[in-house]
C-alpha cells in the first residue's frame, strides 16, 4: 500500500483499524494519538511485532527501560546508561542489553511482551484520538511463529476491556494498597477448579502484597501486565485473601518507613546518629584511659589498649547497616533479596565500606603534653 491510512477514532474506531490491517495483511507502522498520549504499533503482514507508548520528549525514558526498572530487573542508572549507549550506536535497547549481557534473553523478551500487551490494552479503551498508518518495510528479529495476528489480539483485547469493568469495585485504583487477610489456600478454595494459569498469576501477586506497596507496584514487581495483575488482585480480594487498607493507615505506614530515603540509604539524621554512637563510646574509652593513667602514681611506658570494644562496635555497626540495607531492598523491590550481592547490585550496600579494618590496635603514649590516645598505623 503506497498511500497511508489516516482518520479520527470517533469516525473509524481502533477495532476497525486493527481488523483492516489484519485482513489485508499490511506491513507498516500505526501511529495513534490522544490528547495526552501517543502510541506506536508495528505490523508485519498483519501480525503485531510490537507496541509501545511513543517516547521522545525531553526526560522521557524509553518504554522498555521504564518497564525493566518498574519490574525491578534493572536499576535506573544502568537503564539510562544503556539508553545512551543504544542511541550512540543506533541499536535498539534490547540489542544493547543483550550485547552487554546485563539481562538474560527471557527477561528482555518478557518485558517487551508486557509493554506490547499493556499498550494495546490501553489504546483499545480510547474513544477519541487520531490514527495514521504508514505502509513501509519493518525490521525486527522476532520469529514469525511468536507473532500474533492483529485480529486475534483484537478479540483478546476487547474481551479484556469488557472484563475490566468488573474489577472496578474490587480494585478501585492502581494506587490502592492491600494487605493480606488470610492464607493463599483461601483463594484456592474459592477458585474451586484446577486452573494453573490463574493460580500462578494470583500467587505472584499475593507474595508481593505487604500493606505498603500500591496495586501498581505489586503488579510491576510480579512482572504481570496491567490486566492480568488487576485480575489477580480482584480474584484475591473476592476470595477474602487480601483486603484494601484505609488511606490513613497507608500514610501512617509510609511515615514510619520515611526514615529510609528513596534511594534505600538511611536518612541524614539516622546516618548522623549511627556515626555519633560509636564516636561517643570511643570518646568514653579515651577519657577512661586518660583518667586511669593520671591516677597512677608512677606512669608506665605506653602500651596497647585492648581493642575488643572497638571491634565489637565495628561489627555491630556493620551488621546494623547491612540489616537496614536489606530492609530497604525489600521496601523498594517488594521482596527479600536472595543474597547480599543483590543488595549491593541495587546500590544499597557497599560491602567494602562495611569491612571493619583489622590491623594494629589503638594505643596510648606519654608525650610532652601528657598522655594521648593514638590510632593504629594503617
Amino acid at each position: 500500500m503506497s498511500v497511508g491510512l489516516s482518520g479520527n477514532l470517533v469516525d473509524f474506531g481502533i477495532a476497525d483499524v486493527f481488523q483492516l490491517i489484519g485482513q489485508q495483511r499490511k506491513t507498516g507502522v500505526l501511529e495513534l494519538k490522544s490528547e495526552t498520549t501517543r502510541a506506536q504499533l508495528v505490523f508485519d503482514e498483519g501480525m503485531v511485532v510490537s507496541a509501545a507508548p511513543a517516547s521522545g520528549r525531553a526526560g522521557e525514558l524509553d518504554p522498555l527501560a521504564d518497564r525493566l526498572i518498574r519490574c525491578g530487573l534493572l536499576t535506573r542508572d544502568r537503564a539510562e546508561e544503556a539508553v545512551q549507549a543504544c542511541r550512540a550506536s543506533a541499536q535498539t535497547l534490547a540489542s544493547t542489553l543483550r550485547e552487554r549481557e546485563w539481562l538474560p534473553d527471557d527477561q528482555i523478551e518478557s518485558a517487551e511482551e508486557l509493554v506490547t500487551r499493556d499498550t494495546i490494552f490501553e489504546v483499545l479503551r480510547w474513544r477519541t484520538g487520531t490514527f495514521d498508518f504508514r505502509a513501509q518495510e519493518v525490521s525486527h528479529t522476532r520469529d514469525r511463529s511468536q507473532l500474533l495476528g492483529a485480529e486475534q489480539i483484537l478479540m483478546d483485547g476487547l474481551r479484556m476491556v469488557d472484563e475490566w469493568q468488573s474489577f472496578a469495585d474490587l480494585v478501585p485504583s492502581e494506587e490502592t494498597v492491600f494487605q493480606r487477610s488470610g492464607r493463599f489456600e483461601r483463594y484456592l478454595e474459592k477458585l474451586g477448579r484446577d486452573d494453573a494459569e490463574a493460580r500462578a498469576r494470583a500467587e505472584r501477586v499475593f507474595q508481593r502484597v505487604d500493606g505498603r506497596l500500591s496495586a501498581r507496584r505489586v503488579i510491576d514487581l510480579a512482572q504481570l501486565g496491567t490486566f492480568d495483575g488487576m485480575r489477580g488482585l480482584a480474584e484475591l480480594r473476592e476470595a477474602d485473601a487480601i483486603r484494601p487498607l484505609h488511606p490513613e493507615s497507608v500514610r501512617h505506614v509510609r511515615r514510619v518507613a520515611r526514615s529510609t530515603t528513596p534511594t534505600g540509604r538511611p536518612s541524614a539524621a539516622r546516618r548522623a546518629i549511627a556515626a555519633a554512637i560509636p564516636l561517643a563510646i570511643l570518646a568514653g574509652v579515651v577519657w577512661w584511659t586518660a583518667a586511669e593513667s593520671m591516677a597512677a602514681p608512677e606512669p608506665t611506658p605506653g602500651g596497647p589498649v585492648a581493642r575488643a570494644t572497638l571491634a565489637e562496635l565495628e561489627d555491630a555497626y556493620a551488621t546494623r547497616a547491612a540489616r537496614h540495607a536489606i530492609e530497604a531492598y525489600r521496601f523498594h523491590h517488594g521482596d527479600w533479596p536472595e543474597s547480599l550481592a543483590d543488595v549491593e547490585a541495587a546500590g544499597l550496600l557497599d560491602r567494602d565500606a562495611l569491612a571493619a579494618p583489622r590491623g594494629r590496635p589503638y594505643y596510648s603514649q606519654q608525650q610532652a603534653e601528657g598522655w594521648v590516645f593514638l590510632g593504629p598505623d594503617r
